[in-house]
């Protein structure tokens, strides 16, 4: 007879319990390399980078230098990690966590992540079962998700696009998983996409916006749009700058049309930035100024998933449960190493676009537009060939209708919540 068990893979509860460890990190990481679907030539799942994805997870206070770090993300957050067994083989996941700068000024919310299941009802269902005790627990009277772990992250459910190949930092599941969340009960709060790019959809609207910069030069307007600059960042004063795109950030993205979207901490975007600077070029990061003041932000990243995708094609194996093995820990450094190696050549193909905005009443002078341009004309300059714009928001027009005149809908994910 065929068995299921939930297992309880630690809590975490800020400055009151701890029950995660490193080894169970790992095994709830490693999941995803026993559903099946991944394995199917209609997937195309690219696993992450475990040291990346276990310091993601990891509110323990254990860090390594230059291999694992803590996330800050746990100041603020309690946290339960769930595993499914079939038969003793891994067969699902699931975190339930409450998010307490999110529940400021609201009702207890709680929510779901990385949610993953081997096609079975009842290994889905009773993950799901497992999660919303757990928050129903902790007096949370509506669930929401999936995400990891919020609008600043990776978030929502794969609904639309499976025959596409996710960038960086875009979530991928198995199709089945949206039957397994909506017949559980979960209805739509809203839809996330990405926008795809390449020099054939977005050569028509580039050239229409430098038609349109030579008429605005020659008008009133134009010498208002030239009281804007747009520089590159400058990674020799890193500290500065991240304070600066902190709060060019917070200030951009948390007014309106970013549901989902939580303010940032000091130490989770230092933590976040750190993270970035290690994969990005100074060719594709600009900050828009006025009078010296920082009113814009425009952040892409050379698609990292090209390398990890080529390396494990030509390197299959199965991770090992253990926090520390010397298997896994060689896979994460050569990609790596790989990865730094072609940011010196600047040799990647695609890019993701993970932050581009300006402040709301400039939105209007057309130096948004101007943005785009920039960050399209340096990418371009460096060989890229396509990109992706994600993940946003299905009411966030100001950013859905330039891009829409660029590229494509590509993906679609699903945020879902659910009374409890």
């Amino acid at each position: 007879m065929e068995k299921v068990t939930i297992k309880e893979l630690g809590e975490y509860i800020p400055n009151t319990l701890n029950s995660v460890t490193l080894n169970k990190l790992k095994e709830f990481v490693i999941v995803p390399y026993f559903i099946k679907w991944y394995k199917t030539k209609e997937s195309n799942k690219i696993f992450p980078i475990f040291l990346q994805e276990l310091s993601d997870l990891n509110p323990t206070k254990i860090q390594i230098p230059g291999i694992l770090t803590r996330n800050p993300f746990f100041d603020h957050t309690q946290i339960k990690y769930f595993s499914a067994y079939k038969n003793g083989v891994p067969a699902g996941r699931i975190m339930a966590f409450i998010d307490y700068n999110y529940n400021k000024d609201k009702e207890k919310t709680g929510w779901l992540g990385l949610f993953e299941s081997i096609e079975d009802k009842m290994v889905a269902k009773k993950l799901l079962d497992a999660a919303i005790k757990y928050l129903n627990d902790n007096l949370c009277s509506r669930a929401i998700g999936p995400s990891k772990f919020n609008a600043n992250g990776e978030i929502g459910l794969l609904i639309n696009g499976f025959s596409k190949k996710p960038y960086f930092m875009e979530p991928y599941n198995a199709p089945y998983y949206q039957d397994y969340f909506e017949k559980y009960g979960f209805t739509k709060e809203n839809d996330w996409f990405s926008m795809n790019t390449d020099e054939s959809l977005s050569s028509m609207y580039i050239q229409r916006i430098d038609s349109l910069m030579q008429r605005i030069n020659q008008t009133r307007r134009g010498n208002l749009l030239n009281e804007f600059k747009i520089r590159q960042i400058n990674f020799k004063d890193t500290k500065n700058e991240i304070k600066l795109i902190k709060n060019l950030y917070n200030h951009i993205w948390g007014i309106g049309n970013h549901p989902q979207y939580v303010e940032m901490t000091k130490e989770e975007f230092g933590t976040l930035a750190i993270g970035i600077k290690t994969i990005a070029l100074e060719d594709l990061i600009f900050i828009v100024e006025k009078d010296k003041t920082p009113i814009g932000v425009s952040i892409s990243l050379p698609n990292i998933n090209e390398i990890i995708e080529e390396y494990d094609e030509n390197n299959p194996y199965m991770p090992s449960k253990r926090f520390f093995s010397l298997k896994d820990l060689r896979r994460d450094i050569r990609i790596f190493n790989i990865i730094q190696k072609r940011l010196k050549q600047k040799r990647f193909s695609g890019i993701r676009i993970l932050i581009l905005g300006v402040h709301k009443k400039f939105r209007k002078t057309g130096i948004d537009s101007k943005l785009y341009h920039e960050t399209a004309k340096a990418a371009k300059a460096i060989g890229i060939t396509h990109a992706s714009g994600s993940e946003l928001a299905d009411i966030n027009n100001d950013i859905l209708n330039p891009m829409l005149k660029i590229g494509k809908i590509a993906l679609t994910w699903r945020f879902y919540k659910l009374s409890i």
